[in-house]
């Protein structure tokens, strides 16, 4: 039995010394893994609380984003606007101008139609007929207006006391005037100015030409008047301009008609009162007028070198060539048209811009020079 059991009592310490290790090992194990669990937990709570920050911090961005961008798209439009405008639609200037069928404005209406070509612009020239009444034409003005005028282009039949008018016109729309200037007060937003020619200059081209042609014999010349429109500056300051240029001379002034409905029978009665040697036409219609009157009257009795003037019509230019208009000046109402346009078009596009007066200007015309280019293409313009 003593020989049996000892083996047995061997083998079991046996076992227990080879079991011994694993059971260290494994308790070994056990305190280790609790340790890295709770190390790793500990880990896991940061990087989730790390993360929802993150995540927390990516929503709050993800929402301020549209926000940012809507502000500023907000922004770039209301700058656009007001310097822009709305853009919504094509742009429309309304032109109003006396008579606005005749002849005489073909060059202004060129240089309209061109400058409407050439800046995207819906022109509409406004038919009318003869204007002599300024509450008249400002109705006409008004109704373009709420019929959707952007601008407006037009030369006013009256220059004084104009202001109030003037003022209400420019708090709407603004306005170009042309050939005339007006009365008007101060405007600090540039919303009307004033396209035209030096017309003291004009009248005094007109008098320098009747002293190159009659020089000290002037004095013994009498003279008629056909002054235009003299409610307008413009035709004040041709007249002025003219008698300046030959006060000198001293010539005999035998009578002066102004501008009316009835222009050529105011000429007749001039002439049969008293006749005069040379006529003075000092817009396109007095001289037109004249023209007419001279083709009523015994054309082989007339002396030459009769007319002179201002104009700027397809009609005079033929007097011209046939020798009874002996001098003419001839206003670039072309360009007129043209910059008056162009200048409110950029207007309408930036309405922080100011309008500013332009001065145009003028040939001198006659027989010998009337189909140079620089004429031609003012008589006859040509829309590209």
């Amino acid at each position: 039995m003593d020989f049996m059991w000892f083996p047995n009592q061997m083998r079991v310490r046996r076992l227990r010394f080879i079991c011994q290790p694993f059971q260290i090992h494994r308790r070994i194990r056990k305190c280790w893994s609790m340790d890295t669990i709770q190390a790793a937990l500990r880990r896991t709570r940061k990087e989730e609380v790390r993360m929802h920050e993150e995540h927390r911090m990516h929503e709050e961005q993800t929402f301020l984003w549209p926000i940012v961008a809507v502000l500023m798209v907000v922004i770039l439009f209301c700058s656009v606007m007001l310097v822009r405008g709305t853009g919504e639609k094509r742009r429309q200037i309304s032109v109003i101008v006396s008579d606005s069928s005749a002849e005489r404005w073909v060059p202004l209406k060129a240089g309209l139609t061109q400058a409407a070509k050439d800046n995207d612009i819906d022109l509409s020239y406004v038919y009318t007929d003869y204007l002599d009444d300024v509450y008249k034409q400002t109705a006409l003005i008004n109704q373009e207006i709420a019929d959707g005028a952007d601008g407006i282009i037009t030369d006013f039949c009256l220059s004084r006391g104009t202001a109030e008018l003037v003022r209400n016109i420019i708090s709407r729309v603004p306005v170009e005037f042309i050939i005339n200037n007006v009365d008007a007060d101060a405007d600090i937003s540039g919303n009307y100015a004033t396209v035209m020619t030096n017309n003291y200059e004009v009248g005094r081209a007109i008098g320098n030409e009747l002293v190159i042609d009659y020089g000290d014999q002037l004095q013994e010349v009498r003279i008629g008047i056909v002054a235009g429109n003299q409610q307008q500056y413009a035709m004040q300051d041709r007249l002025r301009g003219f008698l300046d240029a030959v006060k000198a001379e001293a010539p005999d002034i035998v009578w002066t008609v102004e501008e009316s409905r009835f222009l050529e029978q105011d000429i007749r009665r001039s002439m049969e009162r008293t006749a005069a040697d040379v006529i003075i036409g000092l817009d396109n219609t007095s001289l037109e007028a004249a023209v007419d009157y001279l083709a009523e009257v015994d054309t082989e009795h007339t002396p030459e070198r009769m007319l002179y003037g201002a104009g700027c019509s397809e009609k005079l230019a033929y007097y011209i060539d046939n020798g009874t208009i002996a001098s003419m000046i001839l206003p670039n109402e072309f360009s007129i048209g043209y910059q008056s346009l162009t200048d409110l078009s950029a207007k309408l596009e930036n309405r922080m811009l100011t309008l500013e007066d332009r001065e145009q200007g003028f040939n001198v015309v006659h027989q010998e020079n009337l189909f140079r280019d620089e004429n031609q293409r003012i008589l006859f313009p040509i829309v590209q």
